[in-house]
């Protein structure tokens, strides 16, 4: 049973490292910002809405996947108290 849980563990520590390394290396392609200029007024500038929507995507993407790491080592530690008790 250690094994299960140590083995276990460890894929998901892999599936969660390569989660969040994916999501730190991707790059928006894309115009990221965009400006409001009223009549006659100064520009605000804000993040579009496309933009928004690939940083929460990213965000939750990059969550889960430390999840998975915190979950992976866990069960890791677990298998290893297993093995202990025996």
């Amino acid at each position: 049973m250690s094994v299960w849980l140590s083995g276990s563990g460890i894929v998901l520590v892999l599936i969660g490292a390569w989660l969040v390394a994916y999501e730190v290396v991707a790059k928006f392609h894309g115009e990221t910002h965009g400006v409001n200029v009223p009549y006659g007024g100064i520009g605000k500038v804000r993040k579009l809405g496309i933009f928004v929507t690939w940083e929460k995507k990213r965000n939750a993407a990059m969550w889960l996947g430390l999840g998975c790491i915190t979950l992976g080592s866990l069960l890791q530690l677990a298998g290893l108290l297993v093995q202990s008790c025996r």
